[in-house]
């Protein structure tokens, strides 16, 4: 596209100058027979040189700036396809992951990803991600979830997304007396455990950790039966192994992004300083 683009600058640049300097040379002719004006006159047809000379000047920069258009939007929609496939791809391992957490747990379970952001007070609250989700129990006070902030008292996935680690806790039978009315309306009274686990902002080149990053998220596991107690302890472990490679693989995803967004911006910027 650079290459391309630079030929058709530099060849409306070269017919530019050839048809301005043509002209030059012609109109300073004149002036060592008359003045200004009357061989600006005198010319007649050959002033089209002048305006020959401008226009190209003026089709190359054209040109230039529709071939940047173009590549922007060309960029945009491959960008968006691969954030679809991308966004594909997750929601199919989240699916087989959630499996295998049901299967290693031998009880029915949901998942759910959700969004951290940060509101005007530079309070972080967490949202339900509504699409990548497995929802196998139905739970009906989460359709009207909202967001719950990170510092909830008693909430797994706020706990989980300060500590930076994955947690797994189960509630007793009356939990729903521990929140406010405002957050009880949101969790479902007849869930009995939850395993969530922090989807860390990674620097997008080295792939490190820094404390200076809040998480992207978290991803959550949960359901209404308690696993056996014969085989909890080990199970658990295994489905917190679950839960951060899928954290891991989801900050990949994501990095992988945010450097075809940087990669984009700097081509941009180096093909506007040529401009």
């Amino acid at each position: 596209m650079l290459p391309k683009m630079a030929a058709v600058r530099l060849c409306a640049s070269v017919s530019s100058a050839t048809l301005v300097g043509l002209w030059i040379n012609v109109y300073t002719d004149q002036l060592a027979h008359n003045g200004y004006m009357t061989s600006l006159t005198s010319l007649r047809w050959s002033n089209l040189l002048l305006g020959l000379g401008i226009a190209s000047l003026i089709a190359g920069e054209t040109a230039a700036w529709r071939w940047r258009t173009l590549q922007e939007d060309e960029f945009r929609r491959l960008y968006a396809t691969l954030q679809q496939r991308q966004r594909r791809i997750l929601e199919g391992m989240l699916t087989i992951v959630c499996k295998l957490v049901a299967k290693t747990l031998n009880i029915p379970c949901n998942a759910r990803y959700f969004v951290a952001e940060k509101d005007q007070e530079g309070r972080y609250y967490i949202r339900q991600d509504r699409d990548l989700a497995v929802l196998n129990i139905r739970m009906p006070r989460e359709f009207g979830f909202t967001r719950i902030y990170v510092d909830t008292p008693h909430i797994v996935s706020g706990k989980a997304f300060r500590d930076r680690v994955p947690l797994y806790e189960e509630l007793p039978d009356d939990h729903s007396n521990w929140y406010e009315p405002d957050v009880g309306r949101m969790i479902e009274p007849q869930q009995r455990w939850v395993l969530a686990c922090p989807v860390l902002r990674l620097d997008s080149l080295t792939n490190s950790h820094e404390m200076s990053h809040a998480p992207r998220g978290v991803i959550v596991f949960y359901g209404t039966q308690l696993p056996d107690e014969a085989a909890s302890a080990d199970a658990v472990q295994v489905c917190l192994g679950y839960a951060e490679q899928f954290a891991e693989q989801m900050s990949h995803v994501f990095n992988m992004l945010e450097l075809s967004t940087e990669l984009e911006s700097s081509s941009h910027g180096n093909t506007s300083g040529t401009s």
